[in-house]
């Protein structure tokens, strides 16, 4: 990831979900952000998270 501090959607810092919309500016490349708009994750951090819970999770449970 290359942007932690900001949302891809929008300026990035104030929107949320309805104000993310097709009006809005978006980044050029969503998978270089943490974050959609201010709260949610992108799909790359969401699979990032999974993945890594999976890794750690799976294991003792074999």
């Amino acid at each position: 990831f290359e942007v932690t501090n900001r949302g891809c959607c929008g300026t990035g810092f104030l929107e949320l979900s309805f104000f993310c919309n097709h009006a809005s500016p978006l980044c050029h490349d969503v998978s270089s952000y943490v974050f959609w708009d201010s709260i949610h994750p992108t799909q790359r951090t969401y699979s990032f998270i999974f993945n890594t819970s999976l890794e750690l999770a799976l294991p003792p449970l074999l």
